[in-house]
C-alpha cells in the first residue's frame, strides 16, 4: 500500500505541476513556518473528515446504523480507520471505500486553487495519497459479482465476501 501512496502522491504532483504550467500561474515556493502549521493542521482535519465521509456513505448508500460504525486508530501504520460492523451489499461497499476520494480530491483542489502554494499542493498530494488503501481495496473488490454481501474487515484493510447465511450475523 505504502508504493501506490508514493505512486499517488507523486501523480498528484505532477498534475498540479503541469496544471500550473499550462495555466501560466505560479506556485508560491517559500515556505515559512506558518505554511507548516497549515498544512499539519489541514491534514489532520482532512483526516478526520474523510473517515467521516466513509461514515456518512456507509449509512447514505449501505443503511448502516450510526451504532454500528466504528472509528480508531491504528499505532503502527499511524492511520486512522472507520469500519462498519454491518454487511453491505458490494456496489454500496465500493460507494463507502471511495467517497472519501471522490469528496476530498476536489475540496484539496479548491483550496490549492485559492491558496496557489507549497502547503496546498502537499494537502493536495496527502489528500490523494491518504486514499491509497480505499483504492487498493476498490480494486480488490472490483470483479465481485454485484449480488454479493460484504463484511468489512475488523482490524485490516479490507472485506469479506459473505454467502447468504452469514449476512447481516444471520
Amino acid at each position: 500500500m505504502m508504493i501506490l501512496a508514493v505512486i499517488m502522491f507523486w501523480f498528484a504532483t505532477v498534475i498540479i505541476i503541469l496544471g500550473h504550467m499550462l495555466s501560466f500561474s505560479e506556485i508560491e515556493l517559500r515556505f515559512p513556518i506558518i505554511d507548516l502549521c497549515k498544512v499539519l493542521g489541514a491534514t489532520l482535519l482532512m483526516y478526520t473528515f474523510h473517515e467521516a465521509l466513509h461514515a456518512f456513505a456507509a449509512m447514505l448508500w449501505g443503511k448502516v446504523p450510526w451504532r454500528s460504525i466504528h472509528f480508531g486508530f491504528q499505532w503502527q501504520p499511524g492511520v486512522l480507520y472507520c469500519h462498519v460492523d454491518r454487511s453491505i451489499k458490494i456496489g454500496n461497499y465500493r460507494i463507502f471505500v471511495l467517497f472519501p476520494l471522490i469528496v476530498t480530491t476536489p475540496t484539496a483542489g479548491l483550496i490549492l486553487w485559492l491558496d496557489p502554494s507549497i502547503w496546498s499542493l502537499l494537502l493536495f498530494c496527502i489528500t490523494i495519497s491518504a486514499c491509497a488503501g480505499d483504492v487498493m481495496v476498490f480494486f480488490k473488490v472490483r470483479r465481485v459479482e454485484n449480488d454479493k454481501w460484504v463484511q468489512d474487515h475488523p482490524s485490516a484493510m479490507g472485506c469479506y465476501i459473505l454467502s447468504e447465511s452469514k449476512i447481516n450475523g444471520g
